[in-house]
């Protein structure tokens, strides 16, 4: 074991004894990981392991962290099934929201589970359990002491639609003594753009095994838009045709007050304006709730009108359960995309630009520099500084549909070149499986 590996260990050891009983209480409290806690802790249904006698027993196990990462593991996952038929594939992910995406998109095809703690006996007990030919890490899951386990097992190391923030970067160079001995076991990084690859370099991947391939997220999105889908999320919350919609998806702590500002101050020019509100974490809908009636806002919430048929009769619609932003996008006249006007990174900013739809967002893009370049050269995404502008930009594309139309347009065909992206990802990954073999 190398000894930055043993130092983390030596830490992760205190940490984990000090933070389980809070773990178990946080859990009993919130029921957040239900009856599968124990999967945190590395143990599995018996009826999942693989059978050591049977040709092709070891599984392809594929980790996404949460929705958004999900979302693009799932066309990966049946492209790479495609790929190798014969061979088992896994899927595990961090978050019960996750889970609950990937159980419903997957059905019964393919096994999901709750990805183990990063400690060692949970990793171990993990690893030895399913035994995996090959791991595929989506985007910066990198857990050294479960990569490093899967390594020594004989499995293969795959990163596939990596990428490591500037921010995120310079925090990681100061593990660098870490993360190197795990890196420089990866056959293959597969990233985003550019500058993931110089980051993951730098942090001691090989350079000849990282490959700049392009943003799989984006891949598909075109294909998911459909009139179908549109004229199905329209129906359920009865948001008629013609009326002008300004949906805010993702939004987070501080961005809902501002947009609530900006719809009140647009309200009188635009008395028909109907706002979507899609908070990122819908256990925040009741600070919401609470920040709309101190506005003196009347709202109504989504699920109670898709769940029980109750009549839309207020312009502004609070979302409290997930699955549903990128239908949602398709009612916009104009998007706004959140977690950007706050420090957070952003959000995924082609969602909304597949379905046509001019996008705004704030400064704070740094988790979608690749998005926003493509979107801003194509003239159909805008940053916004504040609360100001943002006002602005949508009294000003409200009042000019043809060139609000236009330039959404424009974002929906550049999103064309980022098609077949997951399809590569998956031919590349499988013959490293079959070359393994």
């Amino acid at each position: 074991m190398p000894i930055g590996l043993f130092l983390y260990n030596f830490w992760v050891g205190i940490i984990f004894l000090i933070g389980f009983p809070f773990l178990i209480l946080y859990n009993l409290a919130q029921g957040k990981y239900s009856n599968h806690l124990v999967e945190r802790l590395g143990r599995y249904p018996l009826h999942l392991r693989p059978v050591d006698s049977l040709p092709n027993a070891r599984p392809v196990w594929i980790h996404a962290v949460s929705v958004g990462e999900i979302k693009a593991a799932i066309p990966l996952t049946r492209s790479i099934k495609e790929q190798l038929p014969d061979i088992p594939i896994l899927v595990s992910t961090t978050t019960p929201g996750g889970r609950e995406l990937a159980e419903t998109l997957l059905g019964k095809e393919i096994p999901v589970i709750y990805f183990p703690l990063d400690f060692y006996p949970c990793v171990k007990r993990a690893v030895n359990f399913f035994h995996p030919r090959a791991f595929v890490a989506l985007e910066t899951e990198l857990w050294p002491n479960f990569l490093f386990q899967i390594h020594k097992s004989g499995g293969q190391l795959i990163l596939a639609n990596g990428r490591i923030s500037n921010r995120s970067f310079k925090r990681y160079k100061n593990f660098r003594w870490l993360f190197r001995p795990v890196l420089e076991k990866f056959k293959v990084l597969l990233v985003r753009d550019p500058d993931d690859a110089k980051h993951l370099i730098a942090l001691g991947a090989v350079a000849e095994r990282v490959r700049v391939l392009g943003n799989i997220k984006y891949d598909g999105l075109l294909d998911q838009a459909k009139e179908t889908l549109r004229l199905h999320i329209r129906q359920r919350i009865h948001v008629p045709e013609g009326k002008p919609v300004l949906v805010a998806g993702s939004t987070r702590g501080g961005e809902e007050a501002a947009l609530i500002d900006v719809y009140q101050r647009l309200k009188p020019a635009f008395p028909d304006l109907i706002l979507i509100l899609v908070p990122r974490h819908i256990n925040r809908c009741a600070e919401i709730e609470d920040l709309l009636q101190k506005r003196g806002v009347s709202y109504q919430l989504f699920g109670r009108i898709v769940l029980t048929g109750e009549q839309k009769k207020e312009s502004v619609i609070l979302v409290d359960q997930i699955g549903d932003l990128f239908a949602l996008y398709s009612l916009a006249t104009i998007a706004f995309c959140g977690a950007s006007l706050v420090p957070k990174g952003g959000q995924n900013i082609l969602e909304p630009a597949a379905w046509g739809k001019l996008v705004l967002y704030g400064p704070y893009l740094e988790d979608f520099k690749d998005a926003r370049r493509l979107l801003e050269e194509a003239g159909a995404g805008i940053m916004v500084r504040d609360q100001k502008e943002l006002e602005i930009q949508i009294a000003y594309f409200l009042e000019h549909p043809d060139e609000r139309e236009r330039r959404g347009e424009t974002g929906r065909e550049v999103l064309k070149s980022q098609t077949g992206l997951t399809k590569k990802a998956a031919k590349i990954i499988a013959e490293i499986i079959r070359n393994q073999d």
